[in-house]
């Protein structure tokens, strides 16, 4: 515990003090706010105007204190009553959030629309604004006074360090402050912007991610972006769900989560903690890794690029077709990392990759992988890389294959489904404390964490009123809470709604992911503030396997796509097995918010006709819709339902009709008007029989819009 002179006026006994030197950097100035805040237990406008100046002050304040002052800025604010419109005003003023407009009437700011209200007229904008405020009701209904117990205090501090948490934190601190504070929670070396090549169709006409984002948070990442540097975790980053800065448990990448905010930027790659930021694996507990995952802690060049362009058309083609954003990240900047951060400083890749004093310990092993990755890319790609001479030239030789390279992302999720499941599971706490953190942890600790992880997958959350005893009893205790249940089953739904209609649009296009985008590692949940209230979202990350036909591509290779559409369907639903199923993000999503069986089937059938819904819809549009037409080959465009008829008929057919002259004359001839030089009629027939119970399974979709559907005995669920 540091060492802090205390004047005579304040008691080293005095309980409140005792918690704030170990938890503020100046204790003093911040012992001083607390009494004043514990004395207010009425709002006061005088004390509220004061806590928004110090959470304005760039200069004499710490971080810490200006979090907890707008903490308890939101405190008095709720306990305004709700007719107190005029306090509303003056308040709002104070945040800048008002402007007069032409015919010299007062309203908000169009900006706070895209802050996720709903309104911009006086009135109906503040009850939104509480309503926002009132999320964190559970930590602020424990604060009595100078009565509040230790326990509560502790409670409110530790929200205090969640800038994410903090609503008006937007508000009140600059984009440039919260760049400077992030800053001091990384190492940074230098780096070479990575450009978009000139004319690559892939990554044309697709707005800048920053530009879909709010003025704070936009203005966040382009000061970020615009550094042209490398950012790598460092001994300051902290693990702590929703830190400002955080390095997720079991990544390496790391996440900001800007005050005030709901968007979540991602670093990947952003290193390992330790002497070696970046290294070369070849072999882990006995398997030979995938090419990607030789590059340890760094993304290699040509995969981000590859997923950078994926990606951001899905996202483009997604947007053209339902009106609204996919659920996937933007990929926003590249940068060629030029230094790694060494002790003392930095040092260019080549040398710390060759010379053992810059590398330091571990360099043998380190270069044994790195010989035996590049023996492997020589015989993965058949072809051999230039001999060169020496430790120089094996250097060459591995960073010519792997380029390492870092991208920032916005709108990614660090609460991705395997961990919350974790979590959220007899010894969850356990896990992410003394595992993960390497702590043991408390009643209090266990309490809190529970309440973040139902916070977030609930959206508003209302805890049980119980002693908290046990972590396990507890959340279960919380999910029997009447608006808990019905939150989670009304988001649990819609969750697979939204999952579906992802899916099915993938389809729609002949698109798949190789299951790397489905797979629950992969997909996370976003409590979101949006038109006014607290929902949940869910995210699809990690598309360097995305794939679905480009300007080039003629036609729809059925045969190499069916097999692995499967993948994606294992990943998403899990449908082969009840081992596979017990996998799948369904499955996970059904635990997470412990869902009945009854329940799960008829969220199921919801997810199907939103599956069928959005197939039909991305066909619809690809044959209408000139600006998503410019993604696709003509010919591709013109023979897109010809897979479609040819399943539909196959599957209406009888294997008498099937094996007719006549049924595969008419089906050769379809194919033959539509252009093809070669006719795919065989090619077609053969993957049709390969993937029939896949292709009956879901014969709906390629189904005519006059054919009949099957009633549900005659099919099953998506699960």
């Amino acid at each position: 515990m540091k060492t802090v002179r205390v004047p005579s006026r304040v008691s080293a006994r005095s309980r409140v003090f005792d918690l704030l030197i170990a938890e503020f950097l100046d204790p003093l100035k911040a012992h001083s706010l607390f009494e004043e805040f514990l004395q207010h237990e009425s709002y006061n406008r005088d004390f509220a105007l004061k806590l928004i100046s110090i959470a304005r002050q760039r200069s004499g304040v710490p971080w810490d204190l200006r979090r907890a002052a707008i903490l308890m800025l939101e405190h008095q604010i709720l306990k305004l009553q709700r007719p107190s419109i005029a306090e509303y005003e003056l308040l709002f003023d104070r945040l800048n959030l008002t402007q007069i407009t032409a015919n010299h009437t007062k309203r908000l700011r169009e900006s706070v629309l895209q802050d996720g209200y709903s309104t911009t007229l006086l009135r109906p904008f503040a009850e939104e604004f509480r309503r926002r405020l009132d999320r964190l009701r559970r930590v602020h209904d424990r604060i009595k006074g100078p009565k509040t117990s230790t326990s509560a205090l502790r409670d409110f501090i530790r929200i205090a360090r969640r800038d994410c948490k903090l609503s008006l934190a937007r508000y009140l601190f600059t984009s440039q402050d919260t760049v400077d504070e992030i800053l001091t929670q990384l190492d940074i070396t230098d780096g070479v912007r990575d450009v978009v090549t000139p004319g690559d169709p892939a990554e044309a006409d697709i707005p800048p991610a920053a530009d879909y984002l709010p003025e704070f948070e936009s203005a966040i990442l382009r000061k970020l972006c615009d550094r042209s540097e490398v950012f790598w975790v460092s001994e300051s980053t902290s693990s702590e769900i929703n830190s400002l800065v955080e390095y997720p448990l079991t990544t390496v990448v790391a996440v900001i989560k800007p005050p005030g905010s709901n968007v979540e930027f991602e670093i990947k790659r952003a290193g390992r903690r330790g002497d070696h930021p970046l290294g070369v694996v070849y072999v882990r507990d006995g398997y030979m890794v995938p090419p990607s995952h030789r590059l340890d802690g760094g993304s290699m060049q040509g995969l981000l690029r590859y997923e950078t362009a994926a990606a951001s058309r899905f996202a483009a083609v997604y947007r053209l077709i339902h009106d609204c954003d996919a659920p996937m990240p933007r990929y926003v900047s590249r940068t060629t990392i030029y230094s790694v951060p060494v002790r003392g400083g930095q040092a260019q890749v080549i040398p710390y990759f060759t010379e053992p004093r810059l590398f330091g310990n571990g360099y043998r092993g380190m270069r044994t992988a790195m010989r035996g990755s590049v023996e492997a890319f020589n015989a993965e790609d058949n072809r051999h890389l230039p001999d060169l001479p020496g430790d120089l030239g094996l250097t060459a030789q591995f960073l010519s294959q792997v380029t390492p390279a870092q991208s920032i992302l916005c709108g990614t999720s660090s609460f991705r489904l395997d961990k919350l499941d974790e979590y959220l599971s007899i010894g969850g706490a356990e896990k992410y404390y003394r595992d993960g953190l390497g702590i043991t942890p408390s009643k209090f600790d266990e309490k809190c964490f529970a309440d973040e992880l139902m916070e977030e997958i609930l959206g508003v959350f209302r805890p049980p009123r119980i002693r908290f005893q046990c972590y396990e009893k507890y959340i279960e205790t919380a999910f029997r809470v009447p608006e808990n249940r019905a939150a989670a089953n009304r988001i649990y739904v819609s969750l697979l709604r939204e999952a579906a209609r992802f899916w099915g649009t993938l389809m729609g296009v002949r698109g798949y992911t190789r299951g790397e985008s489905c797979v629950a590692r992969n997909v996370g949940l976003k409590s979101v503030w949006e038109n006014g209230q607290w929902s949940v979202k869910i995210v699809f990350m990690d598309h360097d396997s995305m794939s679905f036909p480009g300007p080039q591509d003629r036609n729809f290779d059925a045969r190499g796509t069916l097999g692995i559409m499967f993948l994606d369907e294992n990943y998403l639903w899990g449908t082969t097995t009840p081992e596979i199923y017990a996998s799948s993000t369904a499955s996970y999503l059904r635990r997470i918010y412990r869902i009945s069986r009854a329940l799960e089937s008829t969220a199921h059938e919801v997810a199907r006709q939103s599956l069928r819904d959005a197939y039909k819809k991305t066909q619809q549009r690809l044959l209408t819709n000139p600006e998503l037409r410019k993604f696709f080959n003509e010919d591709f465009l013109k023979r897109l339902l010809d897979w479609d008829t040819l399943v539909s008929s196959y599957l209406r057919a009888s294997p008498e009709e099937r094996s007719s002259a006549r049924w595969r004359d008419n089906v050769k001839k379809m194919l033959t008007a539509s252009g093809y030089k070669r006719a795919p009629f065989e090619s077609y027939m053969a993957t049709i029989q390969k993937y029939r119970a896949f292709l009956e399974k879901y014969r709906d979709l390629y189904a005519d819009e006059n054919e009949k559907p099957r009633g549900d005995k005659e099919r099953r669920a998506t699960r």
